[in-house]
């Protein structure tokens, strides 16, 4: 194979995964942006006429689990992209340039980059939404029974979804 469209083709491969990487992360931020814009919304329901609409605070766990699976989806498909960039084109790039691995960008991140802090945010703030706005719901209720059974049913559910969550991103 002629190396220069190799590398051409390569470099539109490598573009094209970059490209899509700058993408996940700008969409990274717009959904941390809505889910602090959702909360804070339920939260300005839950506290508005001296807390008469404090139940709507049951829905918060749902905002931050539905928003910090679609942030963890866009990191596990942002790391799927960096690992093909760091072990399928970049080494062959290489090679085909003459030049040293660590020298692309994946190679050379993956070597020198601080460990991630943000997906950890993420979860930590999922399961403080989770276990803060039910366990305020179940302290501060006057203790209606049929409300009391509600805040369990859905204290339970919430919490395998973020339970659930955060197994599959520690395995991977």
């Amino acid at each position: 194979m002629e190396e220069a469209p190799a590398i051409a083709h390569l470099e539109v491969l490598r573009n094209d995964a970059r490209d899509e990487i700058k993408r996940r992360i700008e969409q990274r931020d717009k959904y941390s942006i809505q889910m602090t814009i959702s909360l804070a919304a339920v939260i300005g329901v839950a506290v508005s006429k001296g807390g008469e609409f404090q139940r709507a605070l049951i829905v918060a766990p749902l905002v931050a689990l539905y928003f910090t699976v679609l942030i963890l989806y866009s990191y596990r498909i942002h790391a799927l992209l960096a690992r093909y960039l760091r072990d399928q084109i970049e080494p062959q790039l290489a090679r085909l340039c003459g030049t040293p691995l660590v020298a692309e960008w994946e190679n050379y991140y993956k070597g020198h980059a601080v460990p991630g802090i943000r997906r950890s945010f993420f979860l930590t703030g999922m399961w403080i939404v989770d276990l803060g706005s039910m366990g305020y719901l179940w302290f501060s209720e006057d203790g209606e029974p049929a409300f009391r059974v509600a805040t369990i049913v859905t204290f339970a559910l919430y919490t395998v979804g973020c339970a659930t969550l955060t197994w599959k991103f520690w395995k991977n």
